[in-house]
């Protein structure tokens, strides 16, 4: 039993690679996020200024810069520190399935975590979330897996991982892993405050860290603008949103996506693991559960709020399902509960997948994107969870939690690999620059081009060149100049410009959203040229 155990973690663990880096760098950098870090990692390096421009992610920039300036900028080495970084996360939490649930807990850990969406999406996408994902990680996996051990050289190591995840996410990278620490801590009946010893090593630590990079980039930008940033980028966004504003409710919705088809035994195992509260027998399902619902707290508070925010809290989201799983498995005839949503996620994943096969395959409205290789996508995804909720509902019958969590495993497992396979082209075509700068050559000659309301980081970089930004309204004006600009507009504002505007501009590509226009003096020189000609030829 424990070389089957064994022998199916190793399997769970090569399926989770394969998920993270399977065609990685296939796919161009996408906007907005992963083009800005990965340009603004491709400028530090030409300028050798590794401090400044940089406050949240500085520790992504230094990875990346040091990756382009080895190998060349790609999108494999920007996206490589996420996906490096995910990867050991999901090392770490089967190293506490391991240690609190024996081989076969690691095995479903690792089974859980990687197949989650949010982890097959965000941990290949090249931004900060797995960063600090693995930070928050190790901090819990030190805390849950070696309790009883203390010490100054634990509280050091704990304080050296709380700078490093400060380099990676600000203030929240500190914020967050103590918050969901105590919170542990207090659903598991353990002590929460910690000794002046503990607290002055694990702060020197931290210092240790931080400081050497935070002096110089304090005195480069002055203590004013530290001061300003701090301000902007963590109190402002949290209190009154900057960006992004959302409900309070907003990170609870993506959690139903997010953590599919685990959703069902996710919150029963939350509700079970309260109900367990202090138990010295099982102190693990408390611990992640109490964890888990203060991380989530601790966003749902902030006033801006992106759906990748819920990645950090995955691995305790893996644990409360390995908790709960041990649970059905002690009384399955009278815990059904867990495996029947289980199965029944997978009926209605087969049903959304069809109904999108269904749209895309006959036009209509609000299916437009689900065509070509998409299509297909959709409808072998529909045909494999078709076939994988027979099987779980024919589990939950019997009831054998281990088949239909099994089968749940191997079905959104299948599916993501075939996802991550087939997405470069869809993501090349509906959420970068790339194809509009190969198209359209002047896009990276000297000629100057406007985004018109847009921001494109990816292409910049993909032109490699500045571009300017204007506002709608301010169009008309930009265009007097008469030094031939090409304008990149949004096409639903393009109805939004004056008659008299758009008359002057004259469409030379189209990208998923975008188009490129160049005045109309620009080409009266050559009026006979066809728009594919002008795309290729724009001088």
């Amino acid at each position: 039993m424990e070389e089957r155990n064994r022998l199916t973690l190793g399997i769970a663990l090569v399926v989770a690679f394969l998920i993270l880096f399977l065609r990685l760098g296939a796919a161009p950098l996408l906007d907005p996020d992963e083009a800005r870090f990965a340009r603004t990692s491709v400028e530090m390096m030409r300028s050798r200024d590794y401090v400044v421009p940089s406050f949240e992610g500085a520790l992504l920039h230094w990875i990346q810069t040091a990756l382009f300036r080895v190998a060349g900028p790609s999108e494999l080495l920007a996206r490589a520190p996420a996906a490096v970084s995910m990867f050991a996360t999901v090392l770490l939490i089967s190293w506490i399935g391991w240690r609190r649930f024996g081989d076969e807990g690691a095995a479903w850990s690792v089974a859980f975590i990687s197949t989650f969406p949010v982890v097959v999406v965000i941990g290949r996408v090249g931004t900060l979330d797995a960063l600090l994902a693995v930070h928050v990680t190790a901090v819990l996996a030190l805390d849950t897996v070696q309790p009883e051990h203390g010490g100054l050289q634990r509280s050091a190591v704990l304080g050296g991982l709380l700078g490093l995840a400060f380099l990676a996410k600000g203030p929240v990278g500190v914020v967050l892993p103590l918050l969901m620490m105590l919170a542990g801590r207090t659903a598991s009946g353990r002590d929460v405050l910690p000794s002046p010893k503990t607290v002055i090593t694990a702060l020197l630590a931290w210092c240790a860290v931080v400081l050497p990079w935070g002096l110089v980039f304090a005195e480069r930008i002055g203590w004013g603008n530290v001061l300003a940033l701090v301000r902007h980028e963590a109190v402002e966004r949290a209190v009154s949103g900057t960006a992004h504003v959302r409900p309070w409710s907003y990170l609870i919705s993506v959690s139903l996506v997010a953590f599919l088809p685990w959703v069902g035994p996710l919150i029963i195992g939350i509700g079970r693991a309260f109900a367990r509260l202090r138990d010295p027998d099982s102190p693990t399902g408390p611990y992640a559960a109490a964890a888990f619902l203060a991380g989530l707290a601790f966003f749902s508070l902030s006033k801006g709020k992106l759906a990748s925010y819920v990645l950090p809290l995955a691995p305790c989201a893996a644990l409360i399902v390995v908790f709960e799983l041990g649970q059905e498995l002690v009384h399955p005839r009278k815990r059904r509960l867990g495996s029947a949503l289980v199965a029944m996620t997978l009926v209605a994943t087969a049903v959304a997948l069809g109904v999108a096969a269904v749209g895309g395959a006959l036009g209509l409205e609000g299916f437009e994107r689900v065509q070509g290789l998409a299509l297909d996508v959709a409808i072998g995804g529909a045909v494999l969870y078709a076939v994988g909720s027979l099987v779980s509902l024919y589990g939950a019958m019997r009831p054998d939690p281990r088949l239909v969590y099994g089968v749940a495993a191997l079905t959104s497992a299948a599916f993501a690999l075939v996802a991550v396979a087939a997405s470069p082209p869809i993501l090349a075509a509906t959420r970068s620059a790339k194809p509009l700068v190969d198209r359209v050559p002047a896009l990276s000659s000297s000629r100057p081009v406007v985004l018109v309301d847009l921001n494109l980081p990816s292409l910049t970089y993909y032109a490699d060149r500045a571009t300017e930004k204007v506002e709608l309204g301010a169009l008309a004006a930009r265009l007097d100049r008469g030094d031939r600009p090409l304008v990149v507009v949004d096409e639903a504002d393009m109805f939004k410009l004056p008659v008299a505007v758009r008359e002057h501009l004259r469409e030379v590509a189209r990208g998923s959203s975008v188009v490129v226009y160049e005045p109309v003096e620009a080409a009266s020189a050559v009026p006979e040229r066809t728009q594919d000609e002008s795309a290729a030829n724009v001088p």
